[in-house]
């Protein structure tokens, strides 16, 4: 018998207990295969179900979220579907992160989605991701790794030096 996480709507929630997929956030969408949480900081995250280990509601339930990406932006749409891969598929041409850390962390943008497997555009490459290994998804909010803000350092400092 599978979890009804649409009991939970509108509820404060921490999917997964820990590591780099653990998220709290709101619940927003339910579909079939999928729950959709809301969180300031990460906006809209889409977790299969089949990979989430556990769940923690929070009892309180206070805090509240605007669903806003970030101040000025476009409010983001909460996307619904039949199933997980209907949401991939409806994702199509954003900018989109696939898990939330770790090695199989991924950003860009979806250039397509079929029921077996999504192509990304990362960093002027395909990038071929397996449905099945996509523990989370979320659109619309580009974050900034650790490699990138090494870069923007580097040719902040190079710029600098070349005006010397």
């Amino acid at each position: 018998m599978a979890f009804d996480y649409s009991l939970l709507m509108g509820k404060q929630v921490r999917l997964d207990r820990g590591g780099p997929e653990s998220r709290q956030g709101e619940i927003v969408a339910v579909g079939f295969d999928y729950v959709g949480i809301y969180n300031e900081k990460d906006g809209l995250i889409y977790y299969n179900t089949s990979h989430l280990k556990s769940m923690t509601v929070n009892t309180k339930d206070t805090m509240e979220y605007l669903l806003t990406a970030q101040p000025n932006a476009t409010p983001l749409k909460i996307m619904e579907a039949d199933n997980f891969i209907g949401l991939l598929k409806g994702m199509k041409n954003l900018w989109c992160q696939v898990n939330r850390g770790g090695h199989e962390s991924v950003q860009g943008v979806l250039a397509d989605a079929n029921d077996d497997y999504i192509t990304m555009v990362v960093n002027h490459e395909l990038v071929t991701i397996f449905n099945f290994h996509i523990k989370s998804m979320s659109y619309g909010v580009k974050k900034e790794n650790q490699e990138e803000k090494k870069e923007q350092k580097q040719e902040q400092k190079q710029d600098s030096n070349e005006k010397k």
